[in-house]
């Protein structure tokens, strides 16, 4: 599962994970991360029958925690020209059998490439 941590800009200074990791034992991915001294995030990905621990540890520890999808693909503008195919770093954007562009939301690290790249605005930041 896909786990986003906000961090505060107040507590960008702790240690919180590396703690939730020697609290709980459960090693996790840590697929990006922006975060400097005003706040940031992190986008983990932990197994799934861990997850749920994970998520309240962050959250015992004073940071915002989010599961969900990063974007999605507006079918009614999409013109399956394939510029979201190319730029996506990690190939959760496909092309089907019959060529149109399809989206693996368990694949997708919400980088948003896609967003800025898509000629037509038919990827969007997920809601």
């Amino acid at each position: 599962m896909k786990i986003m941590i906000m961090f505060d800009p107040g507590k960008v200074g702790e240690a919180i994970t590396s703690n939730v990791i020697l609290e709980k034992k459960v090693p996790f991915n840590i697929l990006t991360a922006k975060i400097d001294k005003k706040g940031g995030e992190m986008l983990i990905e932990a197994p799934d029958d861990k997850a749920f621990e994970l998520i309240e540890a962050f959250k015992e520890k004073g940071v915002r925690v989010e599961t969900r999808k990063f974007v999605e693909i507006l079918p009614h503008k999409c013109i399956n020209c394939g510029q979201c195919f190319s730029i996506c770093p990690v190939d959760a954007i496909k092309y089907d059998e019959d060529y149109s562009i399809t989206l693996k939301q368990e694949d997708c690290i919400g980088c948003l490439q896609c967003v800025d790249s898509c000629p037509l605005e038919a990827i969007v930041k997920a809601s």
